[in-house]
């Protein structure tokens, strides 16, 4: 299964200013590339792909801005809107009565204000500082320790929250496997006057009262 370490980033941490300026680059990669699949859309009825936008925007300036790694992340971030609009579109079209009104295109994130997730999968994170149980993406001045197993760790993201950041380590863990007797259950039922009923298939029915109504 999938877990998440969260670490949040206040305007007063030492490394806001950097997560920022990394977050508002990942915003002007994903207009651009959004402004191509909605001319495409809209004009030609074509929807460009993943690999459509990454054979053409591979040598433009906000690509380059960021390593080839997390440009990429941004745009099948991107690819992933518009595949979810696109279905929305056709179940609109086929059953109206789903929807309060059409599905909207991606929108545009604000020029100035607008801020966008930034990933960094494991390719993208230095593997010496992983080493020491250190997370520093490719290309930044960010060091974060982390109490996550290093071989666990799948990708790292830098999310923009309301009035700070939060950063994202997701990792994976095994689930347990636990051998569980069938034969014993138990139930809990909150009530009005009694604060719990609690049964259980060997054991006589037990009332929890609440605080004020013991004696």
């Amino acid at each position: 299964m999938r877990l998440v370490e969260r670490h949040i980033i206040q305007k007063n941490y030492r490394f806001y200013a950097e997560i920022d300026g990394l977050c508002f680059l990942s915003k002007n990669l994903y207009n651009y590339a959004n402004y191509l699949v909605r001319q495409s859309f809209i004009f030609d009825n074509i929807s460009l792909s993943y690999y459509d936008l990454q054979r053409q925007l591979s040598t433009q300036v906000d690509y380059k801005a960021m390593p080839a790694k997390v440009s990429q992340q941004i745009l099948m971030i991107l690819d992933k809107n518009w595949k979810s609009f696109l279905a929305a579109n056709e179940v609109y079209k086929q059953n109206l009565s789903k929807f309060n009104a059409r599905p909207c295109l991606p929108g545009y994130k604000n020029k100035i204000t607008g801020r966008n997730l930034v990933v960094y999968m494991t390719q993208a994170i230095s593997k010496r500082q992983l080493k020491q149980g250190i997370i520093n993406p490719s290309f930044t001045g960010i060091n974060l320790k982390t109490l996550v197993p290093t071989l666990q760790i799948k990708q790292v993201r830098l999310v923009p929250r309301l009035n700070h950041y939060v950063i994202e380590v997701i990792y994976e863990k095994c689930e347990k496997q636990y051998e569980l007797e069938k034969n014993r259950c138990a139930s809990i039922d909150i009530g009005l006057n009694n604060l719990a009923t609690f049964s259980c298939r060997r054991q006589p029915k037990l009332l929890i009262k609440p605080e004020s109504n013991r004696s």
